[in-house]
């Protein structure tokens, strides 16, 4: 499967490159939607083609663009039901750091949420459960991943691409997320995506890398 980069921000999305058309993962910052049909506009790619938005998480530079997005290609959202609830209400939340650096962040972050916002979005699809994407032309399934957030979600393609949203990170040789609300899960998701069969991992933050850079750190 064919997976190109679309940096929107600070944040990647995703786009695969399905047998009858392409499936976007993550909608990137807010105020970024130009700058993403100007990608779509350099590939060739007519907005009709994405069929099926897949949000990893419900933070607001994963969701920034959703709304715009999801109009132009009039795509269905697919997401976690206990993220579905924040896109829905356009709710920005920050999450507890994990280091001295995500701390800070997520401290300057409540004090400064309000400057933040994105437009709300209903989502067509809630999923809970390994969902299959052979029926949108794509070899592959979602599945719940939590420990960034209770409804992370990932994208694991059969040819062993892994779409990790804030599951893991590539920063300066660090993986381990820098934000998380259940750091207690990041290892069993982590463990779970390889089990599934990701061997590269695209992480929202950050250039792929080798899965196995994970079982090291597990271990």
């Amino acid at each position: 499967m064919g997976v190109t980069t679309i940096t929107l921000g600070m944040t990647n999305s995703y786009l695969i490159k399905g047998e009858n058309g392409y499936l976007l993962v993550d909608a990137g910052e807010p105020c970024k939607f130009k700058h993403f049909k100007k990608h779509l506009d350099h590939l060739g790619i007519d907005p009709h083609e994405i069929e099926l938005i897949i949000i990893t998480h419900a933070h607001y530079d994963h969701v920034g663009c959703l709304a715009q997005i999801k109009a132009m290609c009039d795509s269905l959202v697919i997401i976690h039901p206990h993220e579905a609830r924040f896109i829905e209400k356009g709710r920005v939340i920050i999450p507890p750091g994990t280091n001295w650096l995500g701390k800070l962040f997520s401290v300057v972050g409540r004090w400064s949420k309000y400057l933040f916002s994105f437009e709300p979005v209903e989502a067509e699809l809630l999923v809970d459960y390994e969902f299959d994407l052979t029926p949108y032309g794509v070899s592959g399934k979602i599945i719940p991943t939590p420990g960034h957030t209770p409804g992370s979600i990932s994208v694991i393609l059969d040819d062993g691409q892994g779409i990790v949203g804030d599951l893991a990170m590539n920063f300066r040789g660090q993986n381990y997320p820098i934000f998380a609300e259940h750091p207690e899960q990041i290892y069993s998701s982590w463990k779970l995506i390889i089990e599934k069969g990701a061997k590269t991992i695209y992480p929202a933050h950050g250039r792929s890398f080798k899965a196995s850079k994970l079982l090291e750190k597990i271990k």
